[in-house]
Order: C-alpha cells, then structure tokens, then sequence
C-alpha cells in the first residue's frame, strides 16, 4: 500500500497561489545484482520540486524509534526545518548521531524510556547512527517541498494534490543513486510513472563511531 504525501501547497514563493490539482502516481522498481529480490522497497523516498519558484512547506514533528536495536522506521522524509523525536524503546541505553555535513548532532547516551529529538535545518539525505551499537543504521531525507511520499512494500507509490506545472521527480534509495527526472503535471496528475534505480553495485561497508573510529568491543 503506497503511503501518501504529509503535505500540502498553497502555491510557490514568487507568484499567485496555485490550488492542488492532480495526484502523481507510479511504481519504482529497483536492479538488484543477479539473482537477487528487492525486499526493500519502502525505504525509497519519491520528491517532486517545482521547476520555478520554491515551494512553501510547513514544519513537521514525528517519531523514528529505536526498538530491537533498529530505527523504526529505517527511513524518514521530511519538510526542511522538521524535528525527529528518537524515543528508546530497548531496555539499554543507545547514543543517536549523525557525521554527515549538513546534520552534524549527538544526542549523547539515553536509556529507556527517554527520547530525545533533533532538528533537521538543511534539506538532503542524511544517515544516523547509534555509538553503542554499530550495525544500527537510518536515514532522514529531508526536503524543500510539501510533495513526497516513501513506496509502498510493493513499490507503488502516490503523491497526492499536486498543483499543474513542471516539476523535477526525485527518487531516492539507500542502495543506489539517486534518479531525477523533469515532469509536466497536466490538471489531472499523472499516473503509471516508472522511474527505476540501479542497486546492482551496491556494497555494504561499515561507517565509524561518532569519534571517527572503528567501533570496539562488544558492539551489537
């Protein structure tokens, strides 16, 4: 089931508001290396940004919890100035960071329980860590437009009230690089898009402490 997009336009910076319109619609499919399934299609992010002007959006609050050692869910997009809460579901304490220009933070260590949040100021992909735990791993992609949506488990994904115009279509996976791709809305929306990633070189490699070290001792 596609999950929708969070918000809603009343127009771009720069000219008369305009009112939404259509809904954009398609299904992402993902080249994995030979032999291999996607089992991971939800964690793909779809944008759209309008090619002129710059799109209003309002600031969100939501939750990325951390249980079982995971962040749940693994991957977040959000409107640019949105604030993440990380509230510790595990019964022992986790560390949340991020080293990625652009989110530098370190909610230090918290045990059970507590949450703690961070504001996101800058649009990108940014990856978060635990410094306790080093397989724990996710994502916040943060974005300057109101229209966005993650894929649903099938891949299809829909974003709904787009106003008419041209837009550049973003979409983003962990695995693979990202896709952009310029679109016109007619007043209808538009459906069966089929943007497609490539996962195929994708290689798993462990990322450092919040000291920029490898992690020692028991770490999971």
């Amino acid at each position: 089931m596609a999950v929708a997009v969070l918000g809603l336009a009343t127009g771009v910076l720069g000219g008369p508001e305009a009112y939404a319109q259509g809904t954009v619609a398609g299904r992402v499919s993902i080249q994995e290396k030979a032999g291999e399934k996607t089992s991971d299609f939800g964690n793909t992010v779809i944008y759209l940004e309008p090619k002129v002007g710059a799109a209003k959006v309002t600031e969100s609050k939501v939750q990325m919890a951390i249980n079982g050692r995971n962040f749940a869910p693994r991957v977040r997009v959000i409107p640019v100035g949105s604030t993440i809460d990380f509230p510790n579901q595990d019964p022992f304490s986790h560390n949340v960071f991020s080293t990625t220009a652009g989110a530098l933070f370190d909610l230090q260590s918290y045990g059970s329980g507590i949450s703690k949040s961070n504001q996101f100021k800058k649009a990108g992909a940014f990856a978060i860590y635990c410094n306790v735990h080093a397989k724990m791993t996710g994502h916040v992609v943060v974005v300057s437009t109101p229209w966005f949506a993650q894929a649903g488990n099938d891949g299809r994904w829909e974003i709904a009230k787009v106003p008419a115009g041209k837009y550049t279509m973003t979409v983003w996976h962990e695995r693979a690089k990202p896709v952009t791709t310029d679109i016109d809305v007619p007043v209808a929306g538009l459906a069966a898009l089929e943007p497609k990633l490539d996962a195929s070189g994708f290689k798993q490699a462990p990322h450092l402490n919040k000291f920029g070290k490898a992690y020692a001792g028991v770490v999971y």
